[in-house]
């Protein structure tokens, strides 16, 4: 899975990224991140998230506290509860 991350700009994969970059930052509907307080590796993710795409502006963002980064498998129950309060409103 690490190797579909591109690490050089010629990477086969940079084209794809950037355009889904590109396509997140013209993203106006509701977007939710919902990441956990012990993910090393995407968990510094969440705030980039937040102040690039449109859609998370003015929606609550939890973390979720004693997860790790595979969050759905070490909180999936509160992650559940998360996402369906999310798809409620």
């Amino acid at each position: 899975m690490p190797l579909l991350v591109p690490t050089r700009p010629d990477d086969p994969a940079t084209a794809a990224n950037r355009a889904a970059w590109e396509a997140l930052a013209r993203w106006d509907r509701p977007f939710l991140t919902a990441f956990s307080d012990g993910d090393p590796i995407t968990g510094a993710m969440a705030p980039i998230l937040r102040k690039l795409v449109p859609g998370t502006t003015g929606l609550d963002h939890p973390v979720v506290a004693g997860a790790g980064h595979f969050l759905q498998e070490d909180a999936g129950a509160e992650l559940g509860r998360i996402v369906a309060e999310f798809m409620g409103r």
